[in-house]
């Protein structure tokens, strides 16, 4: 087994991306309890065009399991990395469960630098934008750049700019 020169693990834990999630789930709650309340408590139909208590039940418990579903899968994403001296390797799960390999023969440069996310590739994620290229980020405004040697662009976020650097460096020069 191939000596780890870098690993790191990253999953959303924005505040904010959670904050959003939850005023999500409100916007979707709140008027369908509204209306059941209205149509089977108070027995007046709810809205101009009243859907049948039944419908109104199944659409907001179809929503809210839905809504439930992406958080759970919102959770669940890892951007993992790691460096060994055989190449540097990427996972997006659970969207991408399969390890993407990069050899250092397919790399042509590489740097660390600022990135914004929203800018350059429409916001966090698995990414891909013509001009900008692929982009594996979660949080944060500094990832590793990679350019192929067939021309395609890939970057990659990081919180350990030092030591992902000195993985590259390794890689690249072909030391263990």
């Amino acid at each position: 087994m191939d000596k780890i020169l870098f690993s790191e693990e990253q999953r959303f834990t924005q505040w904010w991306l959670w904050l959003i999630m939850l005023l999500a789930l409100s916007a979707v709650v709140v008027p369908f309890a509204i209306g059941i309340h209205s149509q089977v408590v108070l027995d007046e139909p709810y809205g101009d065009n009243p859907m049948s208590t039944e419908g109104l039940i199944a659409t907001g418990v179809s929503s809210v399991l839905l809504m439930f579903f992406i958080f759970l899968v919102i959770a669940r994403v890892r951007l993992k990395t790691k460096i060994t001296a055989e190449g540097l390797y990427i996972a997006f799960s659970p969207l991408k469960k399969k390890w993407k390999k990069i050899t250092p023969g397919e790399i042509a440069n590489y740097e660390i630098r600022s990135y914004r996310a929203k800018r350059e590739y429409g916001g966090y994620g698995m990414r891909r934008r013509r001009r900008s290229g692929q982009a594996y980020t979660i949080s944060g405004n500094i990832g590793l750049q990679l350019y192929l040697q067939n021309g395609k662009k890939i970057l990659i976020g990081t919180q350990k700019k030092q030591a992902i650097e000195y993985a590259m460096r390794k890689l690249m020069e072909g030391e263990e």
